[in-house]
């Protein structure tokens, strides 16, 4: 595969490189919290990632057409390194010690291509792959022990979830039904697995138990649920929602209840990751280009009798 300008495009088509780069504008909304701008320089970004202290935040980049790489910045989005050198990689995660950033890499053979999983320092230097062969893998992370690795493959035809032993061996499949599955995400104490999957049609948001057992539906609506991701202390999942007929973020309890857009945008949101201390910041275009904005604990709704599903 010959990574241009028009093969990312299609990645993005395929849900692969997930967020549309094309975005309808509808009427903006009115919020009670207005999330502040973290980033300006201008360049689209996707997939958040903030470190285990919460100092740097790396991403997917754009730094110019037709290619995307990997980012690493300051907290307040100064001091923006790029990491990639090759033309397509993306969808970065921290390891727990913040020493190594896991990711996907475009490998091309040829006029075909694959997606594989490989892992660096935080400063780019050492290189190695993980998981490789001729499928896509995708939505890489390590476990908050270190000891495993999560992500998605069409090895086996279909979308399914894996684990790893985090240097990727000892592959081991853990869901198995004709479904697409994305965004696989550990709980923070590692016990449960968030994920979307179109299992009845439509995407909604699941958790099962970290071994694949007890699958459970979070969320029930028409609409698209997508890319879960656990706050800090377990107890709410923020996703993405088109429930409102655009992309928007929404935080739930984690067993499901009381879920309350906290965007409130009528533009594009998208791509959530909390910080550390519980702030949750996403991707935005409300400044035009993608860009990252913040929500700190106190823009938040309070929300009674949160459910949690940590055990």
């Amino acid at each position: 595969m010959c990574v241009t300008g028009s093969s990312i495009r299609n990645l993005l088509a395929a849900g692969l490189v997930a967020g549309s780069m094309a975005v309808v504008r509808a009427q903006e909304k009115p919020s009670t919290a207005a999330p502040q701008q973290i980033t300006r320089d201008k360049k689209p970004k996707q997939y958040l990632a903030w470190s285990p202290d919460g100092k740097r935040l790396a991403c997917s980049y754009y730094p110019v057409a037709g290619r995307i790489a990997v980012a690493v910045m300051d907290a307040d989005g100064g001091n923006l390194q790029v990491l990639s050198t090759d033309p397509a990689e993306f969808a970065p995660s921290w390891a727990p010690d913040g020493k190594r950033l896991v990711f996907v890499h475009v490998t091309q053979s040829g006029t075909d291509g694959e997606l594989d999983i490989h892992a660096m320092n935080a400063d780019g230097k050492d290189r190695k792959v993980l998981v490789d062969g001729k499928s896509f893998e995708g939505f890489p992370s390590w476990s908050p022990d270190g000891r495993k690795l999560l992500f998605t493959s069409t090895r086996d035809k279909t979308q399914e979830i894996y684990v790893a032993d985090a240097d990727g061996k000892n592959l081991k499949r853990i869901t198995s039904n004709p479904s697409l599955k994305q965004y696989p995400r550990w709980s923070p104490n590692g016990k449960r697995i968030a994920y979307n999957c179109d299992v009845d049609g439509n995407f909604e948001i699941y958790v099962m138990r970290a071994d694949g057992s007890n699958p459970r539906r979070l969320t029930n609506n028409p609409a698209m649920d997508i890319a879960p991701a656990w706050s800090p202390d377990g107890k709410r999942i923020a996703f993405v929602s088109l429930r409102d007929d655009n992309y928007e973020v929404y935080v739930m309890n984690a067993d499901g209840s009381d879920p309350q857009n906290v965007s409130r945008y009528g533009g594009y949101d998208h791509f959530p990751a909390w910080k550390p201390d519980g702030t949750l910041t996403w991707i935005s275009d409300r400044s035009i280009q993608l860009e990252v904005f913040a929500l700190a604990r106190e823009g938040f709704v309070n929300r009674p009798g949160a459910g949690d599903a940590r055990k």
